[in-house]
């Protein structure tokens, strides 16, 4: 299996040499429990007729969510670090009949000009995040929300937001705060949200899902 690549990219490059592009390669546990974060993370926002960008976004999975919820947004912009999955999301896309979507080999954490250029030149209203930060340091996660912030708030569109997800330190289980979650790792939630609070008033979190063992923030432009 691969040892090459960027360490956060690298589980996943281990686990398509390993599976293919494949549910499994995207390390959920289950589709169920991928199936509730999209939903807590879209219940936060309103996407009807933006152009949202899933940053990470593996198979697709969460464009067809959108579209069997029947969220009319008018452009789905799939990026993905890992060309297998890039590849993937194309074919699948395709197959399975996802309108008004488009997908870019991009590795937005180690290309600092890829939201600028995703907000300004391509239009994205909305950055989302459904797991893709979860194999970074907090601290390189919150320079990538950073730079995914600048840009909407620079953005000449109106409006625009950021959501992510992540493995929170404050769930339900005491007991399991320090268990090794690897590759993916927790993050401290009191800290995320003094990060958010600090850059807009316009904040929404969740943690009622999954136990709290997972946690949402949305983020909006004033």
């Amino acid at each position: 299996m691969s040892d090459e690549g960027p360490a956060y990219l690298r589980p996943y490059q281990q686990a398509v040499d390993a599976h293919g592009a494949r549910f499994e390669a995207l390390l959920w546990n289950r589709p169920e429990t991928q199936l509730v974060r999209f939903e807590a993370l879209v219940s936060m926002l309103d996407l009807e007729g933006t152009a949202l960008a899933d940053m990470g976004c593996g198979r697709a999975d969460l464009g067809l969510y959108l579209r069997d919820q029947r969220v009319g947004y008018a452009r789905y912009i799939g990026v993905e670090g890992v060309r297998e999955l890039c590849e993937a999301s194309r074919a699948r896309a395709k197959s399975e009949g996802l309108e008004r979507c488009e997908f870019c080999e991009l590795d937005f954490v180690a290309d600092e000009s890829v939201f600028e250029k995703l907000a300004k030149d391509g239009g994205a209203q909305v950055f989302l995040f459904s797991g893709s930060l979860n194999t970074l340091a907090q601290a390189d996660a919150v320079a990538v929300l950073e730079r995914a912030w600048d840009a909407i708030k620079n953005s000449p569109t109106g409006g625009g937001a950021i959501a992510f997800n992540f493995l929170s330190d404050r769930h339900a289980d005491a007991r399991r705060r320090n268990e090794d979650t690897g590759p993916a790792k927790r993050f401290d939630t009191l800290a995320l949200l003094d990060w958010a609070m600090r850059r807009t008033p316009l904040v929404r979190f969740r943690q009622d899902y999954l136990g709290g063992h997972d946690a949402a923030i949305a983020m909006f432009k004033a």
